[in-house]
């Protein structure tokens, strides 16, 4: 997932010491209620009212308190400003012509890099600062390779422990499911999302455990096929692929007939599979797959600048993967195909059209097109800025591309306070839900707002089950 968060724009003014949250931010009551409310209608218009209001209004307050929290345990938020991508588009409002989107604006934000996250990267910080204050607590124990096999319940329905791998039990009156989604688990992303080829952006360790495990206790599913994807390329015989991090304009994407078939630049990078999975009516196939990003050199040759985005991923943040000065190990490994010509090019990718698409390409930068202002802001081909109409020439290079999965977004249905429903309504007592697995963001995704969700949903969850476990004796009053 993202490593940034989406902020509303209020919300990281100067705090004071006052110890209301409206006060922390220097808004009357009146503003703050009033900015907060138009981030909610927004956030429940772009999701179509999947999901519950009262739901979105607990992540909207619980984003609003999240700096706070993160400047107590020592962590800072600052404005993310990433170097200008053209086939890397994250706007800080996905959806800017919904009606509740006209005067809200929004900045998104990640953890600034300081003595307790000194990581490169804004997911590793957040870990990094969790971590730090979690290592050396006396009061949690941490188990590492212990797989769950089953969330145990009581005769009365009531969650009571879970069962792991090697068959040991352990007893709590609370449990909460904080796993990843199902990008790793063939058969489930088949059946939710199509049979479509993805590789993966993030973990390759998020294999469905969480939707299994709540399928199991009778919990009600939701979001099932959301997802958030980006565009980028998948290395022949692995999971995990890199997002393409084109920095100058000179490269088109085409289809399997070897055709334009899309405004490369506007296709916002959690939507790549949305943008991109028209589907065939005659054969019931995709319509575009495989695809091709199609560049010259110019892309390929500043050391300094990679063609992939190289600050995060599970290839680069876990693997440690370097991408090569100018592209020459990933040419040596086929991963990126080169040629002198179009022509030439054409013919070891298999795209006879492709000839006739860079020459009618050339030809549209020198005499760009009239079209209707209306398009402005769709995905047809014939619009791009005129910033981005810069012919391409040889030699040309061309990276096969697929969707990658940041994450999922289906799994058990949860409320306001993060507990699980059941399928026939109530909640499942003593379960809560945060994270990926059972995300509030159905049917479409509004950027930088999953890491968010991750924190604000976990410390809801967290907050619900010591108050729930209190209420039933089971912990101390510490």
């Amino acid at each position: 997932m993202s490593s940034s968060l989406a902020m509303a724009a209020l919300a990281h003014r100067r705090r004071s010491k006052q110890p209301t949250l409206v006060r922390k931010y220097l808004l009357s009551r009146k503003d703050f209620e009033n900015d907060a409310e138009k981030y909610t209608d927004y956030l429940e218009e772009s999701t179509q009212h999947t999901t519950p209001r009262e739901v979105v209004v607990a992540f909207t307050k619980g984003l609003y308190e999240m700096e706070s929290w993160l400047n107590d345990l020592g962590g800072e938020l600052e404005d993310s400003n990433y170097d200008k991508m053209y086939s890397y588009y994250i706007p800080p409002m996905t959806f800017p012509r919904l009606k509740s989107a006209q005067g809200l604006k929004l900045k998104v934000r990640h953890l600034k890099q300081t003595k307790l996250s000194r990581a490169d990267t804004g997911g590793r910080r957040i870990w990094e600062l969790l971590h730090h204050h979690i290592k050396d607590n006396a009061n949690i124990t941490l188990l590492f390779n212990s797989r769950c096999k089953r969330i145990l319940k009581d005769h009365n329905g009531r969650v009571n422990g879970v069962l792991l791998e090697d068959e040991k039990s352990l007893s709590a009156p609370t449990v909460i499911m904080a796993c990843g989604g199902f990008e790793n688990d063939i058969d489930l992303r088949r059946d939710l999302m199509g049979p479509r080829e993805f590789g993966l952006l993030g973990s390759p360790h998020n294999n469905g455990d969480g939707f299994r495990l709540a399928q199991h206790l009778g919990a009600r599913i939701w979001h099932a096929s959301a997802e958030a994807t980006v565009l980028g390329l998948l290395p022949p015989g692995e999971q995990c692929g890199f997002a393409l991090g084109i920095r100058k304009p000179r490269f088109i994407y085409v289809n399997s007939t070897g055709r334009r078939f899309v405004d490369e630049t506007k296709i916002e990078s959690h939507r790549g599979h949305i943008e991109t999975a028209a589907q065939d009516p005659y054969t019931g196939k995709s319509a575009h797959d495989p695809m091709w990003m199609i560049s010259d050199k110019e892309n390929f040759l500043d050391p300094d600048q990679p063609p992939i985005v190289d600050f995060f991923s599970y290839q680069v943040v876990v693997n440690g993967y370097k991408w090569s000065k100018h592209s020459e190990e990933e040419i040596r490994k086929g991963w990126v195909i080169t040629s002198d010509s179009v022509d030439e090019l054409a013919k070891k990718l298999s795209l006879p059209e492709l000839p006739a698409t860079v020459k009618k390409w050339n030809e549209q930068c020198q005499n760009p097109p009239q079209v209707d202002e209306t398009l402005e802001n769709t995905l047809n081909p014939g619009r791009r800025d005129p910033e981005t109409l810069v012919q391409l020439k040889s030699p040309f290079d061309a990276m096969r591309i697929v969707p990658l999965l940041y994450n999922t977004q289906g799994g058990p249905r949860r409320n306001e306070k993060a507990q699980i429903l059941s399928i026939d309504g109530p909640v499942i007592e003593g379960l809560y839900g945060a994270g990926e697995l059972r995300s509030i963001w159905g049917h479409v995704y509004q950027s930088s707002t999953n890491f968010a969700e991750t924190i604000i949903f976990g410390r809801i969850a967290a907050k619900e089950a010591v108050a729930y476990a209190k209420g039933k004796g089971n912990v101390s009053n510490q």
